[in-house]
């Protein structure tokens, strides 16, 4: 493995690569990271290796094992790989913290929406929807990735796209990466993944478009920015501003372009219209039909 590639890699990764080759005390600790990664990050080298009972030089030997000059390198990395994942819980901290109505938090986390919407407008452009829109239009197959917050968008991606094409799943609650694999592994150009993630980014998800790139099947990533580790794997990429300071993501920007883009996938379908009326016929023993003059005074 190059040394850039070796760099690039998370320390966890690094100590799973390495661990094969680690004996006795080194492998202790190691284990000890693995286990409890948050607990290690607040620990000097002297309280880790008074946890397990190993040598401070145990500790030292560790972290140039996993590629870093001394211990205090290895222990700021490991802090900073955390950074990102606690931010939330950081703002919700300062927020909670301020004087501040119910009424004032929900019309803030609205104005925040609409803030969000803005931006996300604002990332658009015609020839990304165009080109977005023909990867779906054009696909054999479709499956759509999602976990955490991504699965409920997922699903109502889903829906939507089943309406419109045939041979359209998502994850389904028993699935899990490995059923979503088992999907994959029959899909081929033909076909499209759509994957879905906000931060805080699901590893299953963005392992999952790893392996579709890796099969050569088209990509289609709705996601925050062109940071999002989902951006590197697209073909296209289509981005909603998630900003939320009560929580680490808002979805009413990702619901709404997934909704515009279900849209334009109906404007250009031929058979939408003859699709949603046979939907409707057979949906109609489950729709409670309201009155025309619902709520008029009698």
């Amino acid at each position: 493995m190059s040394a850039k590639k070796y760099a690039d890699m998370t320390i966890l990764e690094r100590i799973r690569q390495r661990y094969p080759t680690m004996t006795g005390a080194l492998r202790a600790f190691a284990d000890l990271v693995l286990a409890e990664p948050v607990n290690v990050a607040r620990m000097s080298s002297h309280a880790a290796a008074k946890t397990i009972g190993v040598s401070v030089a145990t500790a030292n030997r560790f972290a140039r094992a996993i590629g870093f000059e001394t211990y205090p390198t290895f222990r700021a990395n490991l802090i900073q790989s955390f950074a990102s994942a606690y931010e939330p819980v950081k703002r919700l901290e300062r927020e909670i913290s301020k004087a501040s109505t119910s009424y004032e938090i929900v019309v803030s986390c609205l104005r925040e929406d609409i803030a969000n919407l803005e931006q996300t407008i604002a990332m658009f452009d015609e020839m990304t929807c165009r080109q977005a829109v023909e990867l779906i239009i054009a696909a054999n197959r479709i499956f759509v990735v999602g976990f955490d917050n991504g699965a409920a968008l997922a699903q109502v991606l889903a829906n939507g796209l089943l309406q419109l094409k045939d041979n359209v799943a998502r994850v389904s609650n028993g699935d899990g990466g490995l059923g979503v694999v088992r999907h994959l592994s029959r899909f081929d150009a033909s076909d499209l993944v759509i994957a879905i993630a906000f931060p805080r980014y699901i590893k299953d998800t963005i392992s999952l478009a790893a392996l579709a790139k890796s099969r050569e099947i088209p990509v289609l990533a709705i996601t925050d920015t062109h940071h999002s580790p989902l951006a590197a794997l697209a073909q296209v990429s289509l981005y909603a501003c998630s900003e939320r300071h009560f929580a680490s993501v808002s979805n009413a920007a990702a619901l709404s372009l997934i909704e515009s883009l279900l849209a334009a996938v109906s404007h250009r379908t031929p058979a939408s219209v003859q699709r949603a009326e046979t939907f409707t016929s057979c949906a109609l023993p489950w729709i409670e039909v309201g009155r025309a003059d619902a709520g008029q005074k009698q």
